[in-house]
């Protein structure tokens, strides 16, 4: 999961306020508001089939991705492949734990 900082305007506060956004993959799975700390969940039934699509587009630009990566530095990509390819699983076990945790 990832956090981003938004200005946005808060419905509780009625102010404009910085915003912590959650993202689980590349979707948004909650925020909160840094001022008054009101919170706002995706619920799981929502996102999980907006998520499954954005894993299915993820996994079909996965070659094209690493062909680009291997042909712009390939020690680098050499180097790195085995422990990219190690972490994998854990960050989709993550992904999909973030989705059914709330």
């Amino acid at each position: 999961m990832s956090t981003e900082i938004a200005e946005l305007h808060c419905e509780t506060c009625q102010r404009v306020t910085d915003h912590e956004l959650h993202y689980t993959g590349r979707l948004l799975e909650s925020t909160r508001c840094t001022e008054c700390g009101a919170h706002l969940d995706v619920p799981a039934r929502d996102m999980l089939p907006t998520y499954l699509a954005d894993l299915e587009q993820r996994v079909a630009s996965k070659p094209l991705r690493l062909w680009r990566r291997a042909g712009q530095d390939p020690r680098g990509f050499l180097r790195t492949l085995p422990g990219a390819v190690l972490r994998q699983p854990r960050k989709l076990a993550g992904e999909l734990r973030s989705i059914f945790r709330h």
